[in-house]
């Protein structure tokens, strides 16, 4: 790896880790130049300012997330299977990086006010996906036709709030914190998705 393309990740990793913990507004280049072991004109240099700082965190998340997504729901022949294929690959993926679902959470709690365009791009490109997952589904008559825009919301904002909160819930509940691993949370969420709460 280049000396450029480890320090664009070191000052990155640093800039989410200051981004997830006081959201854009509160967020201060020294002070992520200081967690990433540089001086600031270096950091400048380097990246930009910190709006541009901040799009490509949000970038970097949202491109992760959306690959390994695409390469997990390739392997599926099923609208179903594309369900678990995707909820797998979104927790496996917040729970990996707490940072990008503490970003996005405060970005949802602000309506986006400070989301760059690209970021509200990589939002849509999420809708399309679960939108051919729902077409798929309902030509095979697997699924009846639900808006995409609210099972996107309710994937992510399940997930994202079920990865961070896994310590939380094991204090408010200590024998039944609910689903606590990735495995875990995408499976009680999958079967709640496809198979709802009522009894038929």
């Amino acid at each position: 790896m280049s000396t450029k393309k480890l320090d664009e990740k070191t000052i990155l990793d640093a800039a989410a880790e200051e981004f997830a913990e006081k959201g854009f507004s509160g967020a201060r280049v020294d002070e992520i130049a200081r967690r990433a072991g540089i001086n600031k004109a270096m950091l400048y240099y380097r990246i930009g300012d910190k709006e541009e700082l901040y799009r490509r965190v949000i970038l970097r998340g949202q491109k992760g997330m959306h690959d390994a997504m695409l390469k997990a729901i390739e392997a599926t022949h099923t609208a179903p299977e594309t369900v678990a294929a995707m909820l797998a690959v979104v927790a496996e993926n917040a729970t990996e990086n707490r940072l990008t679902p503490s970003i996005m959470l405060r970005e949802i709690a602000g309506n986006g006010k400070t989301l760059p365009d690209e970021g509200l791009q990589g939002m849509r490109k999420l809708m399309d996906t679960i939108s051919s997952m729902v077409t798929m589904g309902v030509e095979e008559g697997s699924f009846r036709s639900v808006d995409p825009v609210t099972l996107q919301f309710l994937v992510t904002g399940a997930v994202f709030t079920l990865s961070l909160t896994a310590e939380m819930r094991r204090r408010l509940s200590p024998e039944k914190p609910g689903p606590v691993t990735p495995s875990e949370i995408a499976e009680a969420l999958g079967d709640i998705i496809c198979n709802g709460i009522v009894r038929r």
